[in-house]
């Protein structure tokens, strides 16, 4: 499994030795050349530049699993030193980060360690769902010309070699990037090679329990808006015993025989499918009362709170859910199954690819747990087959969450199965109308209501990663959000509705004020109708593009503004912001703005959408062309009125 800690690197030096924790600590020599460096190898206008950054993986025990990093580091320039000044490891429950040594070699050769008593221990992230701490220290002495050298080991328990990802780009450039490897028994490793040439693996010299994998020159990882999954475009490798191999028929099989076994109807799942399904008019209508059951009846123990740090238990079968009336996602799937087979309807168990992470296909992809995950049921419906998830909170009927898809999928039954291609949702599932009430005064200060209200992914996305938090925290985070955007608001009156319904919109809604939203210059002033794009960015900025575009999900924004003018300005000249259509119907944006003389108010409404014909990935030659077609929405989406002072 990949280790992303998100930290930036260092290390180096002599012959020199180092005691940190309970174990010595043995520094590389430092060359006269690196001592010397004056400019990067890899990038010529680095700040900073790996000299090597090399891991060893020991998996000698099978039991845990060590990870043993070390980072030599030349500093460059100012923006260098300011970013390696401050080190920070982080690590969470299930692993352990001990060696830590850290120092820093001046161009003369003198050395400044970092000792124990300077790493402290901090919390970095809290939350009630996600706790990370960290090692932190600061780097004495660091300015343009010093290595910084750096090293650590991560302990992890019940972990192994295998499907262990070995990556080959960090965000920084590395003139040698090396994997030390010594496999359980001496066993065999089979290495998978993604977005890069394979590599050889070969026996380390100096220890050949040890197996050696190396890439020289390796350029800095830079990140860019709206890129795909970083493990779709860095290099990496993923490690398999050659002992564990499998492939993806045998899966299917196992877990389609396995699912017909686990949710094999029994007497009471088909009196409670009678029950539930009485009096229903159609399919989908026995579906959506047996989803609804299980979704608001079963204790899902996966989101329970109140369960606290207890191992979830082993249920093996449907029925033993109705021995607590609880259970895990998985199970609570189960139940939907069960249901929908006692109710005669083709049902299967589905898993996928998650393209969050990474694009997912059978036919490149060897087989690997970490490949798939359990997506949940596909119940065939009028001749065609609809997936469900009903052990997933707040994942309406029907729906899926967004990384799962347009996805492959392995959908499976007894001993067959088949690989399917999830649906993705369409732009008006993902919906956000925003609405909003103001009235400007005649100094250009803006107050009045605004309401926004979520569909589809967006709303689904943001009860999942807060249905922990209390209704105050959530109303802090919104207002938080707000002021992100125009930190001179004045935001009150917070009022979040439907929170745990998820078949309803997710709505927001707050009171504010704006100083200065109409910019006041002599007899005039200039007012945006688009309250909602108020202070909004450009989507794109490069004027070139490294990654292809991608987009996570169709969606769409619709927009209800009314304004009231202030009473002694009038608006100079009427017009209209630009609409926008994209000749495949990929994206657009159209716009209307009507003045109510009654009044004196002017009412903007405004309609966007991305995704459309299924389209969310561009190659990067696309660049151009997209990048045109996105600054000609914002140019629209930032349209401004202009008003003028009546004449006494």
């Amino acid at each position: 499994m990949l280790r992303t800690l998100h930290f930036t690197i260092l290390i180096t030096l002599a012959f020199a030795t180092v005691a940190a924790a309970s174990e010595t600590i043995q520094w590389k020599p430092v060359t006269p050349a690196e001592l010397s460096m004056r400019e990067p190898v890899v990038d010529k206008d680095a700040d900073a530049e790996a000299i090597f950054w090399e891991v060893r993986l020991d998996d000698k025990s099978r039991k845990k699993l060590y990870y043993e990093h070390y980072v030599r580091v030349k500093i460059f320039t100012e923006r260098g030193r300011e970013r390696f000044a401050k080190m920070d490891i982080p690590y969470t429950k299930r692993m352990k980060v001990e060696n830590i040594a850290a120092r820093v070699i001046k161009p003369d050769g003198s050395i400044t360690n970092v000792s124990a008593s300077e790493i402290f221990d901090r919390e970095i992230i809290k939350s009630k769902r996600l706790k990370i701490r960290a090692k932190s220290f600061a780097v004495p002495g660091i300015e343009p010309g010093v290595i910084v050298e750096y090293q650590y080991r991560e302990r992890f328990k019940s972990d192994s070699l295998q499907g262990e990802r070995l990556v080959f780009q960090r965000d920084i450039p590395i003139q040698r990037v090396t994997y030390y490897m010594r496999p359980f028994r001496n066993s065999n490793i089979d290495p998978y090679f993604f977005n890069m040439e394979a590599t050889a693996f070969s026996r380390d010299p100096n220890d050949d329990s040890f197996w050696v994998a190396s890439v020289k020159n390796a350029p800095a990882f830079n990140e860019e808006p709206f890129m795909p999954p970083k493990d779709q475009v860095v290099p990496w490798a993923m490690l398999r015993y050659s002992f564990s191999r499998g492939d993806w028929w045998q899966v299917g099989q196992g877990v389609g025989s396995r699912f017909a076994s686990v949710t094999e109807p029994n007497k009471k799942i088909k009196s409670l499918a009678e029950n539930l399904a009485r009096g229903a008019n159609t399919d989908e209508e026995k579906l959506r009362r047996f989803y609804t059951y299980v979704q608001t009846e079963i204790r899902n123990l996966a989101f329970d709170d109140s369960r606290g740090e207890t191992k979830l238990p082993k249920q093996k079968k449907v029925s033993d859910v109705f021995k607590t009336n609880s259970a895990t996602p998985g199970m609570i799937d189960m139940v939907f199954a069960s249901l929908a087979r006692a109710a005669g309807f083709q049902t299967y168990v589905v898993f996928s690819g998650d393209r969050s992470e990474k694009f997912f296909n059978p036919n490149s992809h060897p087989y690997s747990v970490s490949f798939i995950h359990p997506l949940g049921v596909a119940v065939v419906v009028d001749g065609k087959r609809r997936y469900f998830n009903p052990g997933t909170p707040f994942l309406p009927f029907g729906e899926l969450i967004w990384y799962e898809e347009n996805v492959y999928a392995m959908v499976a039954y007894g001993g067959n199965f088949r690989w399917a291609t999830t649906p993705l949702s369409k732009p008006e599932n993902s919906l956000v109308k925003r609405t909003g009430n103001f009235e400007l005064d005649a100094d250009g200060v803006l107050k009045g209501t605004a309401t926004r209200a979520y569909n589809g992914h967006w709303a689904h996305e943001q009860r999942r990663s807060e249905y922990l938090e209390t209704d105050n925290e959530r109303a802090e985070h919104f207002e938080e959000e707000l002021k992100s955007d125009n930190s001179t608001a004045e935001i009150s009156n917070v009022a979040i509705r439907n929170f745990f319904e998820a078949s309803k919109p997710l709505e927001k809604s707050y009171a504010v004020t704006i100083p200065g939203y109409g910019q006041k210059t002599g007899s005039r002033i200039f007012l945006q109708p688009g309250f909602f794009e108020y202070n909004s960015k450009p989507m794109f900025t490069s004027a070139t593009r490294e990654h292809d575009i991608y987009f996570d999900f169709p969606w769409s924004e619709d927009d209800d503004i009314e304004i009231k003018l202030p009473a002694d300005y009038a608006l100079e000249k009427f017009s209209l912001p630009k609409d926008i259509k994209e000749s495949k119907g990929i994206a657009g944006s159209s716009y209307k703005i009507k003045y109510d003389r009654e009044n004196h108010s002017i009412r903007y409404t405004r309609k966007y959408f991305i995704g459309g014909n299924g389209q969310i990935y561009f190659k990067k030659g696309a660049y151009k062309p997209l990048k045109r077609l996105f600054d000609l929405f914002h140019e629209s989406d930032t349209f401004v009125l202009i008003l003028k002072k009546k004449a006494v």
